[in-house]
């Protein structure tokens, strides 16, 4: 220890020592201050009124959400919520953070308040230093995972009440809040989260996942009809024999998430799903039913996993007629027949959506009944905020349209996309297939006295099409910050959420047209709309319609272009007296060969030395028309 950490040590101990003469034995609830980081700082204590030193006490470091005080939260916890009456030789210090606003690692140094209060507690009275939680709610569950999983040997558990990490991207570690799950193997954590808290359910199921990830030992409950709250101490009192003896007896197997594509253009398609084992005993086999409304697929897994480790089982296959589907993995038997100690984590559902047929054009969706549409499919990033839902008060036409936003008022999810794609769409039927859809939208801007520089927040819009099933896409458009608005200036300074928004009239909507005769030989494509967030913008999107381009297609004997020489050898020559966009040229079979974009010649020279000897077919796309010519190689 160097010599400015023992003079920051002695100085505590002495303010320690100060506290122990004034609070030395005091019971039930009670407020004092410490010197902490050379100012004074709030801790509220309840200490049983049968307290004896003679016992040695449990200690739980609680700290409490945002906009709480410590006075409040020990209050609620100890006495109104019945913790104390629960958990008998029980003594709760509820440190207040740094202000009401802030999380318990602001200013930096300020976690450190939870050592603080360990040694405040054990000044004055005592304290069994192996039966020390420590609990957080909210903002202080937050701090509460950071600050155990650096300080694991400091407490028995971790009881974390709805953690509110913000957003998906903090809890994989995206940004500088940083959680170092690889020591979540060395400590328990209990972790709640009420149901209808839907804000939350991304990013805590994110943590959760991490945590099993790297073997963690921890046990997740969530709560029907339970928002951003407490449970009754009733209902989770498990923890403490879950802290006492983390392992349950014998086997148990945790359906942690089961994995399947999205979206298949095929009935049949492999699956996996990640489990632990959160037993006594190591397992070396299981049998899961993989379930679909085709039939029950049974996959045997064979090997070791010891307690609190993980592994992924795969299937081959699983088959599911077209349409809305969902997957469910269950526990069929352990090591041959043995007994499943915990039943509630035996099962898990996801869904997914298979189209075997593109459907034909034209294909018109104008968001009018339930979301998303039939055979679209959501990709979400995780934040239910930012995710493409249906917007009953914003449309061009009919009763509503898909929207999305981002903001800085919420979570940082800066660089993520939100994605929805179409059902799978024959363009076979048409020579010109285009894609059009009406879009408004708006980006923010921020400027003193809300900021102290002016700064610009601007989400982008990609549209990306697929020829093969969602494989691989193509970016065919794509748009951002005032080059995509469809409003004159950006939105000033928005401070709520319902400012973020954008209330368009029928001058703010913008057709846009995307010529897809490029991809004309797809029978099964896919168009994809992914919306990154730059933490600003709002956009709606209505009367998304694939079909044919009414541009006129003429033959070559009524247009001004000339084809020579055909039979072709090594080059094919097309002049016109037009500026000609695109030159696509395709096989009998309708296969694309080659594409070519002109920069502005009114000739293009193609190379025809690597097409085989055959026919093929030239299609050209100018402003005004499109023309096609059939043509031979021959060598």
């Amino acid at each position: 220890m160097n010599r400015k950490s023992c003079l920051a040590t002695a100085a505590l101990m002495l303010c320690l020592l100060a506290t122990k003469q004034s609070n030395a034995q005091t019971t039930g609830s009670f407020d004092t201050t410490i010197s902490f980081m050379s100012a004074p700082r709030a801790v509220s204590l309840y200490v049983p009124p049968s307290y004896t030193s003679a016992t040695p006490h449990k200690l739980m470091v609680c700290l409490h959400g945002l906009g709480d005080t410590c006075t409040n939260y020990r209050t609620a916890l100890a006495v109104g919520s019945a913790w104390a009456a629960n958990m008998p030789n029980t003594i709760f210090v509820c440190p207040e953070s740094w202000s009401r606003n802030a999380d318990y690692y602001y200013p930096a140094g300020s976690e450190d308040i939870v050592q603080a209060c360990i040694a405040l507690a054990r000044a004055a009275y005592n304290i069994d230093t192996t039966e020390i939680v420590l609990q957080g709610f909210s903002l202080g569950g937050r701090a509460a995972l950071r600050y155990g999983l650096d300080h694991t040997a400091t407490f028995k558990g971790l009881l974390l009440n709805t953690p509110a990490i913000q957003g998906v991207k903090q809890a994989i570690n995206g940004g500088p809040y940083t959680f170092t799950y690889a020591n979540a193997p060395q400590i328990p954590i209990y972790m709640t989260h009420g149901a209808t808290d839907v804000l939350y359910t991304g990013p805590i199921d994110t943590t959760y996942e991490q945590l099993v990830l790297n073997n963690g030992v921890v046990r997740y409950r969530e709560y029907p009809g339970l928002g951003h709250a407490l449970p009754a101490i009733a209902g989770m009192i498990e923890f403490k024999t879950f802290f006492n003896a983390p392992k349950a007896a014998g086997l148990d197997l945790d359906i942690v998430k089961p994995i399947i594509a999205p979206k298949s253009c095929v009935a049949t398609q492999p699956a996996s799903c990640l489990v632990r084992n959160t037993g006594s005993d190591t397992i070396h086999s299981i049998s899961l039913n993989f379930i679909t409304t085709s039939g029950t697929y049974t996959q045997s897994w064979t090997g070791s996993i010891a307690p609190y480790q993980h592994a992924f089982v795969a299937i081959p296959a699983v088959t599911a007629p077209a349409g809305s589907n969902t997957l469910t993995v269950s526990v069929n038997t352990l090591d041959g027949g043995a007994t499943d100690t915990i039943t509630y984590n035996n099962s898990k559902a996801v869904p997914f959506n298979v189209q075997n047929t593109g459907l034909p054009t034209p294909y018109f969706e104008g968001f009018e009944a339930s979301f998303p549409p039939a055979n679209w499919t959501a990709y979400t990033a995780g934040d239910i905020f930012a995710q493409w839902d249906k917007d009953t008060d914003v449309k061009k036409t009919g009763a509503g349209s898909m929207y999305t936003f981002n903001t800085i008022l919420v979570f940082d999810n800066a660089g993520r996309s939100d994605e929805m794609a179409t059902p799978a769409i024959n363009l076979t039927t048409g020579i010109a297939p285009r894609l059009t859809f009406d879009m408004a939208f708006n980006y923010h801007h921020y400027m003193p006295p809300v900021t102290l520089i002016d700064s610009t927040f601007a989400d982008t819009l990609s549209v990306m099409i697929s020829t093969d099933c969602g494989d691989h896409y193509t970016t065919i458009y794509k748009k951002g910050g005032a080059q995509l608005a469809t409003f004159s200036s950006p939105i000033l300074n928005p401070t709520s959420i319902t400012a973020d928004y954008i209330d368009p009239a029928d001058s703010n909507w913008r057709m846009e047209e995307i010529d897809l005769s490029a991809y004309a030989a797809s029978d099964k494509a896919i168009v994809k709309f992914s919306y990154k967030s730059s933490l600003g913008g709002s956009i709606n999107i209505d009367n998304v319609k694939i079909d044919n381009s009414p541009v006129a297609v003429v033959d070559l004997s009524a247009s001004k272009i000339a084809i020579y020489p055909n039979p072709a050898n090594a080059t094919l020559i097309i002049a016109g007296a037009e500026q000609m966009e695109t030159v696509v040229i395709t096989d009998i079979t309708g296969r694309i060969l080659k594409q070519i974009t002109n920069d502005g010649d009114k000739q293009i020279d193609i190379n025809t030395a690597d097409l085989a000897n055959g026919i093929y077919t030239a299609k050209m796309k100018s402003a005004r028309s499109i023309t096609t010519y059939n043509f031979v190689v021959a060598h």
